[in-house]
């Protein structure tokens, strides 16, 4: 299939505007992937979804293990050291399943949680909650789900520090005014340092992680190398540690791009970012003292020269 199926859109329940099917083909074109392959995946959810919502405990965990071809022995063997971890898992694929599959698999050797937001502020998690209820009820259960309110982060912090597991999803951006730009996908891509920041206040380690479709009703979770998201203690001022939660959010992007650029219709938020068209700006090394010094020449206070202040005023004013 090649063009967007306003039939197959209504059977799947997929509202699409005209900017979404434009922004399919745009995604399409530039992985040159066929449209089916998006319908394709999204059959698969409403099959799983509903399977998911019929089903008790026991046949939702074979039904996920049954759709998983995932080596976990490889990330087993990463985690041996105890230190708390934090899985950035994006929206992209079936990555439910994913996180059902994790969390089943480690919760008889670590605490490990589900951070995600409040079905009261986001509907779509409601299936989240009823499946951590079926499947994680119990109050002895080392796996768990958490929402990201202020009580949450603060759970999600404390646990980190003793060794828990945290599962997070890094590609929800839920206010632009505490949002940095990245480059990502040949455009701009707005989100929050949010998932660095946890890593780095609890100390944890943070190991990003993708599952890509292996075929009809399969799929296996990759996983990137570890992203630094630490500061020498006496460089820890706020401005060193924004740069240093950016750069290990690039760092993370930069992995879930080299699995979503093979087919970025798997993404959830893939048609809004491909109604941009806003390119991310790249800039040669030699052209970064020109473009300052142009920036300066037409900036008032950039241009106004430095005041000497004398030594006796630093010293009183320290």
């Amino acid at each position: 299939m090649t063009q967007p199926n306003k039939t197959l859109e209504a059977w799947l329940e997929l509202p699409l505007t005209d900017i979404d099917r434009a922004s399919l083909r745009s995604a399409c074109a530039e992985s040159r992937t066929r449209i089916g392959g998006y319908y394709r995946l999204y059959a698969e959810k409403k099959l799983i979804s509903s399977a998911l919502r019929r089903s008790d405990g026991p046949s939702l965990l074979r039904l996920a293990r049954s759709l998983d071809t995932t080596d976990y022995s490889k990330l087993s063997v990463r985690l041996e050291d105890g230190q708390g971890v934090v899985i950035a898992l994006p929206h992209y694929g079936h990555y439910v399943v994913t996180a059902i599959n994790l969390m089943e698999h480690f919760r008889e050797r670590r605490d490990i949680y589900m951070l995600y937001g409040s079905p009261e502020h986001h509907p779509g998690n409601v299936l989240f909650d009823e499946l951590s209820g079926i499947l994680f009820g119990d109050a002895t259960c080392r796996a768990k789900r958490l929402h990201a309110d202020s009580r949450g982060l603060a759970t999600a912090v404390r646990a980190l520090k003793t060794g828990a597991i945290l599962i997070t999803m890094p590609d929800v951006c839920p206010d632009e005014q505490h949002a940095y730009v990245i480059p990502f996908l040949k455009r701009q891509l707005e989100i929050p340092l949010g998932t660095a920041s946890l890593a780095r206040r609890s100390g944890a380690s943070l190991i990003p992680a993708i599952a890509r479709h292996e075929g009809p009703l399969r799929f296996s979770t990759l996983f990137g190398k570890g992203v630094s998201t630490g500061l020498p203690a006496d460089r820890a001022d706020r401005a060193l540690t924004q740069a240093s939660d950016y750069g290990a959010t690039l760092k993370m992007f930069e992995f879930f791009e080299t699995i979503m650029a093979e087919n970025p219709t798997h993404w959830q938020y893939a048609l809004g970012h491909y109604a941009s068209r806003s390119p991310f700006p790249v800039m040669d090394p030699s052209d970064v003292e020109p473009t300052w010094r142009c920036i300066r020449d037409v900036n008032p206070i950039l241009r106004a020269p430095p005041v000497a202040i004398e030594l006796a005023c630093q010293e009183q004013c320290q």
